[in-house]
């Protein structure tokens, strides 16, 4: 059995929105949006790594809030766990700055306006019930 490794997704939350991320690269996966975030490297939490991503990603200062229930499968061995998370005050604004190409906040009615990865979709259902 392979060992599976965790990604971490970060659900932002803001004023009632959801900050999405267009994504740029992979090619395969270029058009489409996600919830920002990345592999927890070996050594690191879960939650070290959402906060790390988020730096790396969107140039922002976050924290962790509570984790969404659930783990969600990506290709083997991955496995997608997602947080709901907020920027710290002081935080600049996100940018896209790997990976992506466009950040939306998104209101409840805006959710599903954006295609979502199939990965994500039952994250972004999750996050969705939760708020």
């Amino acid at each position: 059995m392979t060992e599976r490794i965790v990604v971490v997704g970060a659900a932002v939350l803001r004023d009632g929105c959801l900050l999405a991320a267009r994504r740029s690269a992979p090619a395969e996966l270029a058009g489409r949006w996600e919830l920002p975030g990345g592999k927890v490297e070996p050594g690191e939490g879960s939650e070290q790594a959402l906060v790390r991503e988020l730096r790396e990603e969107l140039g922002v200062e976050a924290e962790a809030v509570r984790r969404v229930p659930g783990e969600f499968p990506l290709r083997e061995p991955y496995v997608l766990r997602v947080w709901t998370a907020r920027l710290l005050e002081g935080s600049p604004e996100p940018k896209p700055l790997q990976d992506h190409d466009e950040l939306r906040w998104l209101t409840p009615d805006e959710v599903w306006d954006v295609e979502w990865l199939d990965q994500d979709v039952a994250a972004v259902l999750e996050v969705v019930r939760g708020v």
